[in-house]
C-alpha cells in the first residue's frame, strides 16, 4: 500500500515538476524574445524605392540611389543624374533584407563609439516610396575563427548594438562612383564577326572572323592565342575612374574608334576623344559614362595596333 501510494505522490510531483519547468521555459523564452531580436530589419525588397547612403569613404556626404522604373540612377552633387549598377544595388539591398542578430554587443550608449555605430559609422537609409522603413548603422567589423566576418550595427532609435554576419563595409562603404554603371563591354565574343579599328593616322584595319570562326587581318593569319585573349578581355570590359563634365568640345570628334559587330547587339562603338592631357572613352553600351583612359591601362586593352596580333616572335 506504502509503494503503491509513494508511485502516485512521485508521479504526480514528476507531472507538476514538468508543469512549472514549461511554464519557466515559456516565459524565460518570451523574455529573451522581448529583450533580442534576431530580426532587427524588416523591409519588403520589392517595394524599395529609394536608399540615401552617407558613407565613412564619402565623408559622411550622402550619396542618393534611387529607382526610376527598372533601373537605378544616382543622383550627382550636381543633381545631374546616372545610371547605377542595377545588379550591385539589389544586391545591397538583399544584404540589408538578409541581416539577422546573431548577439547583442552592447545596450549601453557608451559603447557606441566602440562598435562605430554612432557618426563614425555608415549610416543607410531605405524608402519604400515616401516611407523611411530602415535607418542603420554599420559600424565596426571583425574576423571570428573559422574565417568569418562580422559587422556591428545599430538601428536608429534602437540602443542596442547588435553583431551580424559579413563584411557590409566593403559594399556600403564607398564613394559613389563604385555605385555607377561602368560598363564598356558587356557580350558574348562569340557572337563577334568583325572588329573594325579606325586610326587617324592611316593605320586602320579589321579583325574578320571567317566561316570556321578563325580571325584574320586582310585573310593573313594572326596569332590566335593571343587574339582570343585580347577578345576575352574586351568582350567583359569596365573602366574604375569616371569623367565628369567633359569638355565638350574635345567630344566633337573622336580621334580613335572601335566598332565591333555583334549578331546579337549589332554594332558596339567605343571612341577616344584626345587632347594633350586627357585622354576620355566613351561606349555606346553605357553613352552616360565616360571613361579616363589612362587609368588602369584601359587604352592599351582596347585601341591594340595590327602588329598586336602578329605571329612573329
Amino acid at each position: 500500500m506504502f509503494n503503491k501510494i509513494s508511485s502516485k505522490a512521485l508521479t504526480t510531483i514528476f507531472v507538476v515538476l514538468l508543469v512549472l519547468a514549461a511554464i519557466y521555459i515559456y516565459f524565460d523564452s518570451s523574455r529573451e524574445e522581448r529583450s533580442f531580436k534576431r530580426n532587427i530589419v524588416n523591409i519588403d525588397t520589392s517595394k524599395v524605392t529609394a536608399l540615401s547612403i552617407y558613407p565613412k569613404a564619402n565623408n559622411h556626404k550622402e550619396i542618393k540611389i534611387y529607382r526610376t522604373g527598372n533601373n537605378w540612377n544616382i543622383q550627382l552633387t550636381n543633381n545631374n543624374s546616372v545610371p547605377a549598377d542595377n545588379s550591385k544595388i539589389k544586391n545591397l539591398i538583399n544584404q540589408l533584407f538578409e541581416i539577422k542578430a546573431n548577439s547583442v554587443a552592447a545596450q549601453d550608449e557608451s559603447k557606441w563609439s566602440e562598435f562605430q555605430v554612432d557618426t563614425s559609422g555608415t549610416r543607410v537609409k531605405v524608402f519604400e516610396g515616401n516611407e523611411n522603413t530602415l535607418d542603420i548603422i554599420l559600424g565596426k567589423f571583425a574576423y571570428q575563427q573559422p574565417r568569418t566576418m562580422m559587422t556591428y550595427v545599430r538601428v536608429k532609435g534602437d540602443k542596442n548594438v547588435y553583431e551580424t554576419n559579413g563584411f557590409l563595409a566593403f559594399s556600403f562603404n564607398q564613394k559613389p562612383d563604385y555605385f555607377r554603371n561602368s560598363t564598356l563591354i558587356n557580350d558574348d565574343m562569340s557572337h563577334w564577326n568583325r572588329l573594325t579599328f579606325t586610326y587617324p593616322d592611316n593605320s586602320s584595319f579589321q579583325l574578320t572572323k571567317d566561316t570556321t570562326n578563325h580571325w584574320h587581318i586582310n585573310k593573313i593569319k594572326i596569332d590566335s592565342s593571343k587574339t582570343a585573349n585580347f577578345l576575352k578581355t574586351l568582350s567583359h570590359l569596365t573602366g574604375s575612374d569616371f569623367v565628369n563634365n567633359p569638355d565638350e568640345s574635345l567630344l566633337n570628334k573622336a580621334a580613335n574608334t572601335l566598332t565591333i559587330e555583334s549578331s546579337a547587339l549589332g554594332a558596339i562603338t567605343l571612341s577616344a576623344y584626345i587632347n594633350s592631357t586627357d585622354y576620355i572613352i566613351h561606349s555606346s553600351q553605357n553613352p552616360d559614362a565616360y571613361f579616363n583612359g589612362n587609368k588602369n591601362n584601359l587604352k592599351e586593352k582596347i585601341f591594340v595596333g595590327e602588329n598586336y596580333f602578329s605571329t612573329k616572335k
